[in-house]
């Protein structure tokens, strides 16, 4: 009962109607392919009927020994893991193929009464055994190659999934990071600067906005993702003096570019979390580029690493970019990183 609910599931399904299909086709296929050559070379309108009808038979029960491996004894015997089974497998096929070709074994043997030529019987019927046991394993090597692509498949799905929920993680952790380091910046001008915190209220506001409703495609366009670092970079502007240096440049000549969001936000906010200094001269300089079609993020600052007893946040840094960055853009991205007594240096070259 069990095995022939399968069966029905078997006949059933989409995916092996396509494949009965096939197997049809390719019979039919050679079977006019051969009654094309017999009637070419056949001049014996008879004789040539008679050929076709007797190798359609022929190819006919090559067809069916074939499907039954391929549908029933090959999945239900050969591919377990039991080796009963795989005994079982090679015996039923014996006694299947012997009689299931019993028919045409008797009218081959009809044909040949005499002992002498009875030697050509026996030749035919190791050849025919040969050719119907190749069906067999073609059987197994067609369900193997079906198999194993379809676990390839099933594989690249899992890893894709796999890969999204990373990135899904990896992404949902900036936006809580990026509020909490830009909360930081702002709590300090409430005290010194109210009417400055108000504006950073204000441009924070946008800012989160489009972080949180503007990035949720998988690329967002670079000209977008530019103006969200300019506000950011203007949102710092409000909060620092005149000893702070902050330059930008962005040049981009191809507005079609798209790029992963945020994905330059973590270098961007470690230039003013470590490069800024309260007391001495601090640089920021900070510039996006477009080269024959490649996005290149230059970052420079002073260098002055918090401390231990910092409490302005530690996020999840340069690490969860670089993972981000291999994800998106595997062997699409290069990074050159510099870090002197003064200066930090960040490069990076991206090929969309």
């Amino acid at each position: 009962m069990k095995i022939l609910e399968e069966i029905k599931k078997l006949c059933l399904s989409r995916y092996n109607l396509f494949v009965i299909g096939v197997q049809v086709a390719i019979y039919v296929l050679l079977v006019s392919i051969w009654s094309l050559v017999i009637m070419l070379l056949e001049h014996d309108v008879k004789a040539a009927k008679e050929s076709m009808c007797v190798n359609s038979f022929v190819l006919f029960l090559l067809l069916i020994v074939f499907m039954v491996n391929f549908y029933l004894l090959v999945p239900y015997l050969f591919e377990t893991k039991n080796k009963t089974k795989h005994w079982a497998f090679w015996i039923i096929n014996l006694l299947f193929i012997t009689l299931w070709n019993h028919h045409i074994f008797s009218i081959y043997n009809e044909d040949m009464p005499n002992a002498p030529i009875r030697v050509g019987f026996y030749q035919f019927g190791v050849m025919w055994m040969i050719l119907n046991y190749t069906m067999v394993v073609a059987a197994i090597f067609v369900r193997y190659y079906i198999r194993h692509n379809i676990l390839r498949r099933q594989l690249r799905e899992e890893k894709q999934k796999m890969t999204e929920a990373e990135l899904a993680w990896l992404k949902n952790q900036l936006n809580p990071h990026f509020l909490f380091n830009t909360l930081n910046n702002i709590s300090s001008l409430t005290q010194t600067s109210p009417n400055n915190a108000q504006k950073a209220i204000e441009q924070l506001s946008e800012l989160l906005r489009y972080a949180l409703y503007e990035t949720q495609p998988k690329e967002v366009s670079l000209n977008g993702e530019i103006a969200f670092i300019k506000n950011y970079i203007n949102l710092m502007r409000i909060r620092y003096g005149s000893n702070v240096e902050i330059k930008s440049q962005f040049v981009i000549h191809n507005s079609q570019l798209l790029i992963a969001p945020l994905v330059f936000l973590t270098p961007v906010e470690n230039a003013f979390k470590h490069g800024i200094s309260a007391n001495k001269p601090s640089f920021v300089h900070i510039s996006i580029t477009e080269d024959n079609g490649k996005i290149i993020f230059l970052c420079e600052n002073s260098n002055y690493p918090k401390n231990d007893t910092d409490k302005s946040g530690k996020g999840i840094g340069l690490e969860n970019m670089y993972r981000r960055l291999e994800l998106i853009y595997p062997e699409r991205y290069h990074i050159e990183q510099q870090i002197t007594a003064e200066v930090y240096h960040l490069k990076i070259i991206i090929k969309p």
